[in-house]
């Protein structure tokens, strides 16, 4: 039997792969070496990229920081894993900036090789020689283990760094990609998002302060020979100055203190003067709910977190514990206190894309829109510098996508917000960063730092929603026409004052008398039927929503002494509203009825809307009698569901500047009879398995559930909800859009 004692013997070739596995991409390869100068004290970092498209293509990375000696790059730079920068920060150890050095790993120097397969290294320290190193991973990586690939190191006079500069030049050749307009503009984005934009922090005295982190450090961008690749990238700046809601903040031990500010479109105050205007909105919380409940642990919600039973120090201490007694030694143990994540400051911008929003804005293209999809979430910066990926498309590391579905006018996305987020390096010891460099270690106070984030946004969302409704209100109505909207009633006032006006009005009484209270009598009866039979249809929050429209309309009518044979008219299109409403809330048993009159059910909640939107409807079952075929099942669900469908076509249909049009028809041409809803809107993008998925929608402030609520229902009676492609059915010609089938089991 053989036994020895050995060691590891890594091939030469593991030096190239740790740089392909722990660098992700070229965006954080490059923000690595960045780290690597901000570390050296360096004010500037010139990124030049010359011949990037081409096959000679060269990144060059040019510092001012102190530089490395021979002694250095041989002993620190040619150790893989070094952990010198981390002894420093652990001692409190700062360079002569001040700076507290990011680096901990010791491999962010793996980062050139994600690059290019050449590299050159001159740096210069202080009254030193240049120091020279080249290497050529292609033969490197042809010594069969590690210790047998020899780099070689020269001292030479300054030719890079002269008149006394010091600093680090990198030059990365025989690159492994050729580089293409759309990944420069992402890369240039990427690169002037490393270090924050001047930020004005609000203090918890209330005093503007600048963050201490601001010490002179920049990242220039430069293309060689010059391209027209970025002309066209939409400002930052200009985004901010374009957003309608801004809050600031800071979390401390104190508490939390934050400045919302609501700034509307000098176009909106102008057109609702007196009803929008801004709002600042300045305020400390001492008993922030972050300080006295604990973040929900997996499987509970926010109803449910704990109470925290002392108040947390986001601040670490660190206790040493000596074990024993006189005569007995032992290790002393460490004990430490406190979340570990410091004091929190950022600030966040939002955005309301409603097209009656974004028509005050001059956007044509869509700029802005766009820009914030790229560059929407929360940025995460530690000491001036970004931690990656958090901010980045598709990094939601807050789950507000998710929020979002479950409230979605009262929550925001990744997509409505552009912010950052400002910590310490100091006072965040326990936000452990990984080792590929894609964030923090998720421990325990990533999740307090994910919970700390949620709970200001949460302080952010309810100060917007304020403004959010008060500006939704203003719009719905014409410009000079509103009434003070801090008195916004509900249908049940609303009908008792129009009862009371035409009571007051003998005339009117006589006319139009019995209708209104027809109105109020039908409005009382649906309701008190709609509130003992729960969840009778999502259908019901777009009738009770066109209800008060219409009771406002005529209201304002009669103030207005319309004709009488217009407001009876009005009258009737509110009675027909409310009859369609019963026909979604009564009769719960089956019943044998006909595909034209559940239609004909349905449409009596929707004429008033066709002729709001402009929807010019083609009845295909009075065009097509013969095709009426009888249907089995509860009327209440069948009127919801088709009345979700046509909801749907609606809003969508919105977006459509030219005629619109909704065609609902029976048809045979699938595997059995159906009823189809379609219309000349922008068809769906989805596919069907997911249009049908709760809580699924491209719907900006959508729930999400109509189509799947349709679905489960037409399950339940043997059917199918189906969605034809095109020219599958015949259809009028104007009709190009989206088709939704509501198909019937066949009867035996």
């Amino acid at each position: 039997m053989q036994k020895t004692t050995t060691h590891f013997r890594p091939k030469a070739r593991i030096m190239e792969l740790l740089g392909e596995q722990l660098i992700k991409n070229h965006t954080l390869a490059l923000f690595e070496i960045v780290k690597n100068s901000y570390d050296a004290d360096a004010s500037e970092v010139k990124l030049t990229l010359q011949n990037i498209d081409q096959e000679n293509g060269i990144i060059e990375i040019r510092d001012d920081g102190y530089g490395m000696s021979f002694k250095t790059v041989k002993d620190v730079w040619m150790e893989p894993a070094h952990g010198h920068k981390l002894e420093k920060r652990l001692e409190g150890k700062r360079t002569g900036k001040g700076r507290l050095q990011v680096g901990e790993k010791g491999v962010g120097r793996f980062a050139v090789h994600r690059l290019g397969t050449k590299i050159t290294m001159v740096t210069k320290s202080d009254n030193t020689p240049e120091v020279v190193v080249n290497i050529d991973w292609e033969e490197f990586s042809k010594s069969d283990y590690l210790d047998q690939a020899e780099i070689t190191i020269s001292e030479r006079e300054a030719e890079t760094f002269v008149n006394g500069a010091t600093g680090t030049y990198i030059k990365i050749s025989n690159l492994k990609q050729k580089w293409r307009r759309g990944e420069i503009r992402k890369l240039y984005r990427s690169v002037k998002s490393m270090t924050p934009a001047p930020l004005t922090l609000e203090n918890q005295n209330g005093d503007s302060e600048k963050p201490k982190y601001k010490d002179g450090f920049e990242v220039t961008f430069k293309i060689e020979p010059p391209k027209n690749w970025l002309d066209d990238l939409f400002d930052p700046e200009l985004a901010e100055s374009q957003s309608l809601f801004c809050f600031s903040f800071e979390l401390s031990n104190k508490g939390l203190h934050y400045d919302y500010k609501f700034t509307p479109y000098a176009a909106i105050k102008a057109d609702y003067h007196g009803i929008i205007d801004d709002r600042d909105s300045p305020i400390t919380s001492e008993n922030f709910e972050f300080f006295r409940f604990k973040f929900p642990e997996d499987g509970q919600n926010w109803k449910e977190r704990n109470k925290r039973p002392t108040r947390p120090n986001l601040y670490q201490t660190i206790e040493t514990i000596t074990n024993g007694d006189k005569d007995e030694f032992k290790e002393p143990s460490i004990k430490k206190t406190g979340l570990g994540i410091g004091t929190l400051k950022g600030k966040i911008i939002g955005f309301d894309f409603d097209k009656e929003i974004m028509r005050y804005i001059k956007d044509e293209k869509g700029g802005l829109e766009e820009y914030v999809k790229q560059q929407g979430g929360i940025k995460v910066y530690r000491d001036g510098l970004r931690v990656y990926n958090y901010g980045e498309p598709g990094d939601d590391w807050l789950g507000l996508d998710h929020r979002r579905i479950q409230g979605p006018t009262r929550k925001f996305g990744s997509k409505q917000i552009i912010g950052e987020i400002h910590l310490e390096l100091e006072g965040s010891p326990e936000l452990k960063e990984k080792t590929n460099r894609e964030g923090f270690v998720e421990n325990d106070a990533y999740n307090e730092l994910v919970y700390a984030m949620l709970c200001i946004i949460s302080q952010f969302e309810a100060e917007r929603n304020k403004d959010k409704r008060r500006l939704k209100d203003a719009l719905a109505t014409a410009p000079g026409k509103q009434n003070n909207l801090n008195n916004k009633k509900g249908v049940e006032d609303l009908l008792n004052e129009l009862e009371q006006s035409v009571l007051k009005n003998t005339e009117l009484d006589a006319q139009i008398g019995d209708l209104v209270r027809g109105v109020g009598k039908s409005y009382r009866e649906t309701r008190d039927v709609m509130l003992s039979a729960a969840g009778a249809g999502l259908g019901l929050i777009t009738v009770f929503h066109e209800l008060e429209r219409g009771v406002k309309g005529l209201n304002a009518s009669i103030q207005d002494k319309a004709p009488i044979d217009q407001l009876q008219m009005m009258s009737n299109e509110l009675v027909s509203i409310l009859q369609g409403a019963m026909y979604m809330v009564s009769n719960k048993k089956m019943e044998e009825i006909n595909a034209s009159d559940l239609v004909k059910y349905a449409l009596l909640t929707q004429q008033r809307r066709f002729k709001r939107h402009n929807i010019t409807f083609l009845d295909g079952f009075k065009n097509s009698p013969q095709l009426d075929f009888k249907i089995k099942g509860m009327r209440r669900m069948l009127t919801s569901a088709l009345v979700n469908v046509i909801d749907n076509a609606i809003y969508w249909l919105d977006e459509n500047e030219a005629e619109r049009y909704i065609w609902i028809s029976p048809t045979k041409e699938l595997e059995s009879p159906a009823i189809i809803i379609a219309d000349n809107g922008p068809g769906f993008i989805d596919g069907a398995a997911d249009i049908i998925q709760p809580f699924h929608t491209r719907k900006p402030a959508g729930m999400g559930i109509g189509l799947y609520y349709t679905d489960l229902v037409m399950k339940s009676h043997a059917g199918r909800l189906a969605f034809p492609e095109k020219h599958s059915i015949e259809t009028p010609k104007v009709i190009t859009g989206a088709q939704v089938g509501l198909v019937f089991k066949k009867e035996e």
